[in-house]
């Protein structure tokens, strides 16, 4: 089985404090109104500028960013597994690539991965993860991003996506590829009875 990953929110969490909506609004611009699996969901995400950027450097210090630990307790087993190959496939952006090597290397999570993918190159987050997904030909893939999810399963309807909820309620019919789960220990358990 081919796993691909998310980072945050799936191994590391979103400094303390800071409300989803707030979040959402940094990365989108806005919360995207969330549409049924039947409508066409168009999104964009929003590239910061300088200031910003300065801004989301900070907050990415490894203090304000704690691993996920029985996500990655999790990850360690499944990658211990000889039939799953994993990947990590991060949307973010090339201003915080000193910082995530740094989480990365702090958290010792490089060795659980096949392959890491991270969005240097600055395209769009859901643009970037179709065409990653695709070329690694990801079977499973892990993400909290519900719109992109959405997006995903749309434009990949083969790919199973583990949606990682984030607690805050949803209305939206969930099409048969995105499952609602609350941490990888749920998808442990499907993997267990493949």
């Amino acid at each position: 089985m081919v796993i691909g990953f998310d980072f945050d929110k799936v191994f590391i969490d979103y400094p303390p404090l800071i409300p989803y909506g707030f979040i959402d609004f940094l990365y989108k611009g806005a919360v995207f109104p969330r549409k049924t699996k039947e409508s066409t969901l168009k999104l964009h995400y929003r590239f910061p500028g300088t200031i910003e950027q300065k801004i989301r450097i900070l907050s990415h210090f490894p203090i304000f960013r704690h691993p996920l630990k029985t996500n990655i307790s999790v990850l360690k087993k499944i990658s211990e597994e000889n039939k799953n190959k994993t990947y990590l496939v991060s949307s973010r952006f090339s201003f915080l690539r000193q910082r995530t090597e740094t989480i990365l290397t702090r958290y010792k999570l490089n060795k659980y991965f096949h392959g890491i993918y991270f969005n240097y190159e600055n395209k769009q987050p859901h643009i970037f993860k179709e065409e990653t997904i695709r070329k690694l030909k990801i079977d499973i893939y892990v993400d909290d991003d519900l719109d992109l999810s959405l997006f995903l399963a749309k434009k990949l309807p083969k790919l199973i996506i583990y949606w990682v909820r984030d607690g805050r309620g949803v209305e939206v019919n969930l099409p048969k590829n995105i499952v609602a789960i609350k941490d990888l220990r749920d998808l442990q358990k499907h993997l267990s009875k493949k």
